[in-house]
């Protein structure tokens, strides 16, 4: 038997249909900007070319690609019916025909992308988060509207995903990657550690243990607050660094010292004074 193709479906021929758009979205509108009155494809290629930004939720009018006609911001072309994205978000004034997940969040106010099934809106923080981290996160009020502590770009518009560390803090997960890359392992607003450090605390255990301090130095003691519980101890000095004797973090900082035990008044009591002797805390700080 031959082979019979079925009728197409009323329309533009397929190939005026084909993706139009730019690098940043494929879409079958332009946008009149409502600030300089010129035509782009979206917002970003605006703000590439020009020494201002534009809001996009501020749009009146669009540009029909297929026919070229200008009329209100809707989601189908009044003239030839070509529907402008196969996304589209009218509060956003958001048109793409790529399936990236997108959906809007009212908490928001914009509209993100990864399915709306895979995060959920917390309050206190003010944006959207994995649902897995539901009821295990540490909320910090309104942490994405303000800028990656990095790169220095905002945060809750941003196209680039953000790291969660423990503290909170967001910042930009290439930017976190960077900041692994060159060494830096400290929240860059707080200087909590960015993640599990316990491999390298238990690598300076044994630098420490294998390199006494010269016998001029070895009974001088020092004071720290550490960076990660917060708290205060006295421990023992010494050039690799610090360690917390109540979380074993070396990631401290020196508030006195180095003293010798006989040369200082009595520490206060909400400090606890180590031994000497104690090898759990004869440590260092770690400079961040």
């Amino acid at each position: 038997m031959d082979s019979a193709d079925t009728p197409g479906a009323e329309g533009p021929p397929e190939e005026a249909l084909k993706p139009i758009g730019c690098s940043h979205y494929k879409r079958k509108s332009k946008f009149v900007t409502p600030c300089c009155k010129k035509v782009y494809t979206c917002r970003f290629c605006h703000d590439e070319k020009e020494d201002h930004t534009v809001n996009r939720k501020e749009v009146t009018e669009l540009i029909c690609t297929l026919c070229e006609m200008r009329q209100p911001v809707q989601a189908e072309c009044q003239n030839c019916g070509i529907r402008f994205g196969k996304y589209t978000c009218l509060e956003c004034n958001l048109f793409d025909d790529e399936d990236k997940n997108q959906f809007h969040c009212s908490g928001c106010g914009i509209c993100r992308i990864g399915g709306a099934d895979k995060f959920f809106h917390c309050e206190k923080c003010n944006m959207c988060l994995p649902v897995q981290l539901k009821n295990g996160h540490k909320c910090v009020e309104n942490v994405s509207r303000s800028n990656c502590p990095v790169c220095l770009e905002d945060i809750h518009t941003s196209r680039i995903p953000c790291h969660i560390p423990m503290c909170g803090h967001l910042l930009h997960r290439t930017c976190f990657n960077q900041l692994l890359k060159a060494g830096h392992y400290a929240c860059p607003i707080c200087q909590t550690s960015l993640m599990d450090m316990s491999q390298l605390w238990t690598y300076l255990d044994n630098e420490i243990a294998h390199t006494p301090m010269p016998p001029q130095y070895n009974t001088y003691m020092v004071q720290i607050l550490c960076k990660d519980c917060h708290k205060e101890s006295t421990v023992k000095f010494h050039v690799i660094g610090c360690k917390c004797i109540h979380c074993g973090s070396y990631n401290t900082c020196r508030i006195k010292g180095p003293f010798k035990p006989s040369g200082r008044s009595k520490p206060s009591s909400s400090n606890q004074a180590a031994s000497p002797d104690d090898d759990q805390s004869s440590s260092n700080s770690q400079e961040s």
